[in-house]
């Protein structure tokens, strides 16, 4: 038997694979900080408007990403230690978020997501 899909995010999921695919490492990393972002939003939005199940989906994604964001840091790096400490107490707010959701912690977490992703254009 099929399982039911959201057409939205079956769309969503080609579309991120399809970027995935064509990225260098700079873009990788620029994609998955648009999606964590991206995916906050979603639970931004999904409590604000009663939406529990969204919520869950869009921390669970936030939290991978975060994951495949420590992963992806370059130890070596001067600010990658930095770095990681960054993206490990993201990755604790978004978990704690998970059993009680605080809106400005993750409103926080954006704001220092795309502090990052400005940084990195320079």
């Amino acid at each position: 038997m099929l399982r039911t899909a959201n057409p939205a995010e079956a769309y969503r999921r080609v579309d991120f694979d399809a970027r995935v695919a064509g990225s260098s490492g700079l873009d990788l990393v620029r994609l998955c900080l648009a999606d964590v972002d991206a995916a906050l939003g979603q639970a931004l939005w999904a409590n604000a408007n009663g939406r529990d199940d969204i919520r869950r989906n869009g921390l669970a994604r936030a939290q991978s990403g975060l994951g495949a964001l420590r992963l992806g840091v370059d130890r070596t790096n001067p600010v990658g230690p930095a770095l990681l400490t960054l993206y490990e107490a993201m990755s604790a707010t978004v978990t704690a978020c998970r059993f009680r959701f605080d809106t400005e912690a993750i409103s926080r977490v954006r704001a220092d997501l795309r502090d990052i992703a400005a940084a990195m254009r320079g």
